[in-house]
């Protein structure tokens, strides 16, 4: 059975908004890992860049709901190699055409894994 989308397939679960930031988890398998057995950085930022797009896009209007990556900046700060990790974003800024998010990726001890800024274009 396919998943429905490609956060599906990468097994990440929405938790939505706490406070002001929007919240995301991830519940770490060995599928996640690289051939060394951490955490694929790929994981990682698919995990930030999908956080900081649905930050994004649940405090707009259905107008302007469409918007893209126009670039993103990634720091890995610990690697992780199992558990449960949570990705949390904030909208700092938006235009008419550009957006400014940030976002965070902790474990369950609450220990900084990696952070992320992106710049969104919006469509």
């Amino acid at each position: 059975m396919s998943a429905e989308n490609f956060n599906d397939d990468v097994g990440l679960k929405a938790v939505g908004f706490v406070d002001d930031l929007y919240v995301m988890s991830l519940d770490i398998e060995p599928r996640h890992h690289n051939m060394g057995g951490y955490v694929h950085g790929g994981v990682l930022a698919t995990m930030l860049d999908t956080a900081m797009a649905r930050a994004y896009w649940m405090a707009q209007d259905g107008d302007k709901m469409t918007a893209v990556t126009l670039e993103m900046k990634v720091n890995y700060i610990h690697a992780v190699k199992s558990g449960k990790l949570s990705v949390h974003a904030k909208l700092v800024n938006a235009t008419r055409r550009t957006a400014y998010v940030e976002a965070y990726v902790v474990n369950e001890d609450e220990r900084l894994i990696a952070k992320a800024t992106s710049t969104l274009m919006v469509l």
